[in-house]
């Protein structure tokens, strides 16, 4: 009888440690989001991977054929690396990236820019929002930009971004 003691705990505590293996290995580790502002200017289409629980690697491209106050076509591809701290459903997101930005005769509010093409760096400080289960992401953040191109060379700048987790 003894033995049927010892061995019911032992299962018990075994199927309370493979669970808590399993909840941490539900995670969604890929997230697709539409981005407006931020690294991609205008809007981006991105693709996130968690690498682990706290770090995610992006990559996004944008394009604006002439939208709004922009005239000529303006290409983006962000890409960025992001740390993550805080809660399962919200985390403080600090990042750092960069932007391949090409142009073909823009004009920003009927400023003639022409065509460019440069490498813009990136910092992201903001707040992430989501079920760590899958389903609906929301993300809004700082996203100040940086290069000797640009006039000025530094670009106060945000984001907000929504998607999905899966």
């Amino acid at each position: 009888m003894k033995h049927l003691y010892v061995f019911t705990i032992l299962i018990l505590l075994s199927s309370s440690q493979s669970s808590a293996q399993y909840s941490n290995t539900s995670l969604v580790k890929n997230q697709v989001y539409l981005e407006l502002g931020g690294s991609g200017l205008t809007y981006s289409i991105n693709y996130e991977r968690l690498v682990s629980e706290n770090f995610a690697l992006r990559g996004g491209i944008g394009i604006t054929p002439g939208l709004l106050f922009i005239d000529g076509t303006l290409f983006t591809i962000p890409v960025s690396g992001s740390y993550l701290i805080g809660g399962d459903f919200s985390k403080l997101e600090l990042g750092l990236g960069a932007t391949y930005i090409t142009s073909t005769d823009i004009d920003f509010f009927s400023l003639p820019l022409g065509s460019f093409s440069l490498i813009a760096f990136d910092g992201i400080i903001g707040y992430r929002g989501g079920n760590p289960n899958g389903g609906f992401i929301f993300r809004i953040a700082f996203n100040p930009m940086y290069s000797s191109e640009f006039d000025p060379e530094f670009l106060p700048y945000g984001l907000i971004s929504f998607g999905y987790g899966f």
